[in-house]
């Protein structure tokens, strides 16, 4: 088995490495906060040219979005993350000329992903019947709170609504406590958004095929529906299965409990084998055995086990989990995730020596491949910040046409908010920004 784990580890660590998966693949988006966003920003880690068009001056409103109000170097970290690898110009779909430019940067497309308001795009001339005119190959990606029809699909939605109206929300907390919590870290954009993915990756795949483009709908509150069980359950057995706490209805016992020494452990028994494993050591009663799975029976072994955990320190614990042969596993903290040498030996935290943010820890593509690995190139950059570059290398228009355009107010730049606009110690003799050299 070692010479296995040696194997693997030797494949991804020094494999050839060619280029990445999805290069030569070309991406127009239309996207604000982090649903659309997040789509574009793992096609672009995995080698997709992604092209992020934003209304010039605020730019998408999720720049101002920052933690608490604080921005680094004129940054919202949560953005520039959300953004990594993309190129940015700042186009006003609302002037004809700064259409026309959308319509050209499409037809050289092969995606095109939007998540405004459902049926805003069609309104401002840029929806899907308007692109795929100019590119019948386009696949055109709409992505919103609840599809773009049905009752309520010009409501408007955000990671909480999504939470509470796919029924998410009703199942956190405890049976007892007249409360609900939302999980963190915008749950319902990030999971909903992987599903765009794989929805335009199996498209790419048809359109391999047959040569043919479409367009996919994806709800944000859908999304999450498919991910529960609860509806199968309901419909066979007539009952909810209800708020549960720390409790895994499918594991008994199970949870979170804290240690003697202040820490918190794990643990989630499935199989009858690893219930005979921690049964030999907190001692629990043989007769409970057959009857495991009764949520009366999971509460009274769940008490036991918690006694058991706190007695015990953490280091004690997991190693006679390992002794014995049922999983446990430490609760960690953010600082102790950042400091766990092994995320970084995995690449799930890499080191970004971004130009305008200078040394960054961000988190590093989600896939390892041994042949065609993603790469974080750069982090998100100003409004407008590639308007030149990409003006000049998709469409091939000179710098006195750009000027034109900017002139004529179908192109723009940044406003001086934070958020929007480069870091006070930005060099204006950039040659990116001039359209004479690429990122990366």
């Amino acid at each position: 088995m070692t010479g296995y784990f040696d194997f693997i580890k030797n494949l991804i660590k020094n494999g050839e490495k060619r280029e990445e998966p999805l290069k030569g693949v070309k991406v127009v988006e239309i996207t604000h906060f982090i649903f659309g966003p997040n789509i574009g920003r793992i096609l672009a880690q995995f080698g997709a040219e992604v092209v992020k068009i934003e209304t010039p001056g605020e730019g998408d409103r999720f720049r101002l979005g920052t933690v608490f109000g604080r921005f680094y170097r004129h940054s919202n970290l949560i953005y520039a993350v959300l953004n990594t690898n993309k190129y940015f110009v700042a186009a006003d779909a609302r002037n004809a000329k700064a259409r026309e430019i959308i319509f050209e940067l499409a037809r050289r497309s092969d995606v095109f992903v939007e998540n405004l308001r459902a049926g805003l795009v069609d309104t401002m001339g840029i929806g899907y019947q308007q692109i795929r005119a100019v590119n019948p190959k386009i696949i055109y990606v709409s992505c919103s709170g609840y599809g773009q029809f049905g009752p309520l699909s010009k409501t408007p939605s955000f990671d909480v609504a999504a939470q509470g109206v796919s029924s998410l929300a009703m199942k956190t907390g405890w049976e007892d406590v007249d409360e609900f919590y939302k999980l963190p870290d915008y749950f319902g954009d990030f999971l909903p958004s992987m599903l765009a993915i794989l929805a335009i990756l199996a498209a790419l795949y048809y359109r391999e095929k047959t040569g043919k483009g479409q367009y996919i709908d994806i709800s944000q509150t859908e999304s999450l529906l498919r991910f529960l069980y609860d509806i199968t359950y309901f419909s066979i057995t007539g009952k909810e299965i209800g708020k549960t706490g720390n409790i895994d209805p499918t594991a008994s016992p199970s949870g979170i409990f804290k240690t003697s020494d202040g820490k918190f452990v794990a643990i989630s028994i499935v199989t009858e084998k690893q219930f005979e494993a921690i049964a030999s050591v907190v001692g629990f009663d043989d007769s409970k055995k057959k009857d495991r799975f009764s949520m009366d029976v999971i509460k009274e072994l769940n008490e036991k086990l918690e006694k058991w955990v706190e007695k015990k320190n953490l280091k004690e614990i997991l190693e006679i989990a390992k002794e014995k042969g049922f999983p446990a596993a430490q609760v960690l903290d953010d600082l102790e995730v950042f400091k766990d040498p092994w995320r970084r030996e995995r690449g799930s935290i890499v080191e970004v020596q971004d130009r305008f943010l200078g040394k960054v820890q961000v988190p590093g593509p989600f896939a390892i491949f041994s042949s065609t690995p993603g790469k974080i190139k750069w982090l998100a950059r100003p409004v407008g910040y590639h308007n030149r570059l990409i003006l000049k290398r998709w469409l091939n228009l000179s710098d006195e046409e750009i000027e034109k355009l900017e002139k004529d107010g179908a192109i723009g730049y940044w406003d001086e908010m934070p958020g929007t606009s480069p870091p006070p110690t930005w060099n204006k003799d950039d040659e990116v920004f001039r359209g004479e050299k690429d990122e990366g």
